[in-house]
């Protein structure tokens, strides 16, 4: 089965102070990941390095073998899309309707019209079809993260790291985000789930992780903190 190895991840922003020291981690794309931590423990740092964001790391991270130093954002953009806790740092385009076009056909600016149907079923399922015209700039905070998680339903097969992914959404969203990733999970589809809010996700998770001291720990099923 596909999976990202993640061995021996070292990384800082500043020389001296490092985020990871020599930290592993194994996701498997089959597999639904919980990861948890105190603020500034370097979750986000990890889904930038995953995406390609952040390069100056040392160690190792591979897909089935495949060293993913050297792969640009936009190649991994094909088997992994990152969903940031960020709105606003989600959004490639100036409308919701050319934001999701530009997330279904990798960005490429001269797509095929005829495939509009997938994106009306999706922004149907988010409850965001009356917004599909409108500027970004004239959405709320929770209509654009409801555009992000749009993005992830044009991109469902790949493997999906979402950072926050309902935060800023009510509960009625959150209902819906949960459905989709009980679908998913049935499917044999995974993700990597960074958030504060464990209690929404007990039920899916196959995986627990903590992130201490610089190191990424195993934590048994069930747990979502260090004691």
């Amino acid at each position: 089965m596909k999976s990202i190895k993640i061995k021996d991840l070292s990384f800082a922003y500043q020389l001296g102070n490092s985020i990871f020291t020599n930290a592993s981690l194994e996701l498997p794309f089959n597999e639904i990941t919980f990861l948890n931590g105190a603020n500034g423990s370097g979750k986000t740092t990890l889904c930038r390095i995953l995406s390609g964001l952040e390069k100056g790391y040392t160690g190792f991270i591979n897909i089935n073998d495949l060293d993913l130093k050297p792969v640009s954002f936009t190649e991994r953009a094909k088997s992994i899309i990152y969903l940031k806790q960020e709105p606003l740092s989600n959004i490639v385009a100036a409308t919701p309707e050319e934001d999701l076009a530009l997330w279904q056909h990798g960005f490429d600016k001269h797509y095929d019209e005829s495939s509009s149907e997938l994106r009306e079923r999706v922004m149907e399922r988010l409850r965001i079809n009356d917004l599909k015209d409108k500027p970004f700039w004239e959405l709320s905070g929770g209509q654009i993260k409801r555009i992000g998680l749009a993005a992830l339903l044009i991109n469902y097969d790949k493997y999906w790291i979402l950072d926050e992914p309902i935060s800023g959404l009510d509960n009625t969203l959150i209902r819906i985000f949960i459905e989709i990733l009980e679908e998913r999970k049935a499917l044999g589809k995974g993700c990597l789930i960074i958030s504060h809010k464990e209690d929404y996700f007990v039920n899916l998770i196959d995986k627990n992780y903590f992130i201490e001291n610089k190191k990424i720990e195993s934590l048994p099923r069930g747990t979502f903190e260090k004691i």
